[in-house]
């Protein structure tokens, strides 16, 4: 046997590792609420500013089950809870915190987030990493520090729509739970449950125009929990409370609970 055909079956064998006995969905046993859960996207839009700390509060005491942000790193290492991925035309990764706040100083650390959450025992903390292109190991590595040292990693999913970006968490932090988010653009060939294997991913996050009662049972077949975003109509509500998903993320955490509360 050449040593080019041995290095070909130990790498079959080790990708054949990795998809399959080395990958096994995982859960959150630090969340206790019931399924589907309900959970404020960005804390809220609208009745509070989003991504804020009283967002968050206001989603959290409506009575949600969890709250989803969206992490940046600032140039200085701040790990700070803004959308988008520009200010006043500047990236926020070019961004001091200090820079930042004078845009807006409502901007919260991860880490304060991760503080109020320990006030809401039981609950959920959707982290969204914000990367574009192949970057973004700095903010994985930082965010899952953090993460570490909150002692909630039991309640915490770290999700994104790079795929290069959740590969690096998976390595760079095992123990931290991992979502695939997927929305409106993304190919049909992404969207099947089969790459999850090979991410290591534990969830996926479809935007609910995606979620098909055949894409459902190609996660729930693999063990994967569901959440859908960003579902704020009544009759989007139920759609997918009929699909069965595990999770539903939408702007308004009153009339979120309001509609699932007519169907359930």
């Amino acid at each position: 046997m050449t040593l080019a055909l041995l290095n070909i079956i130990c790498l079959t064998i080790l990708l054949f590792l990795w998809h399959g006995p080395l990958w096994q969905p995982r859960k959150l046993p630090g969340v206790d609420r019931q399924r589907p859960l309900l959970i404020g996207h960005r804390g809220v839009r609208g009745a509070r500013p989003e991504n804020t700390l009283e967002a968050f509060q206001y989603a959290l005491d409506a009575g949600l089950d969890g709250v989803e942000c969206d992490v940046q790193r600032t140039r200085d290492g701040q790990l700070v809870l803004v959308h988008d991925l520009h200010i006043a035309g500047r990236a926020v990764t070019s961004l001091s915190h200090e820079e930042l706040l004078r845009y807006d100083a409502r901007v919260p650390l991860l880490e304060e987030l991760l503080q109020l959450m320990t006030y809401y025992p039981g609950t959920l903390l959707n982290v969204e990493l914000k990367v574009a292109g192949l970057g973004g190991y700095r903010l994985i590595r930082s965010s899952s520090q953090a993460i570490y040292r909150s002692g909630e990693v039991d309640r915490v999913i770290v999700s994104s729509f790079n795929r290069f970006t959740l590969l690096q968490l998976r390595l760079v932090a095992p123990r931290l739970r991992c979502g695939l988010l997927i929305d409106e653009s993304t190919p049909r060939f992404w969207q099947g449950g089969w790459l999850a294997g090979w991410y290591h991913v534990d969830a996926v996050h479809p935007h609910f125009r995606k979620l098909t009662p055949r894409l459902m049972h190609r996660y729930q077949k693999r063990g994967l929990t569901v959440s859908t975003w960003t579902v704020n109509e009544d009759s989007e509500v139920q759609k997918a409370l009929a699909l069965e998903v595990d999770g539903i993320m939408a702007d308004d955490p009153v009339a979120l609970r309001q509609a699932a509360a007519a169907e359930r």
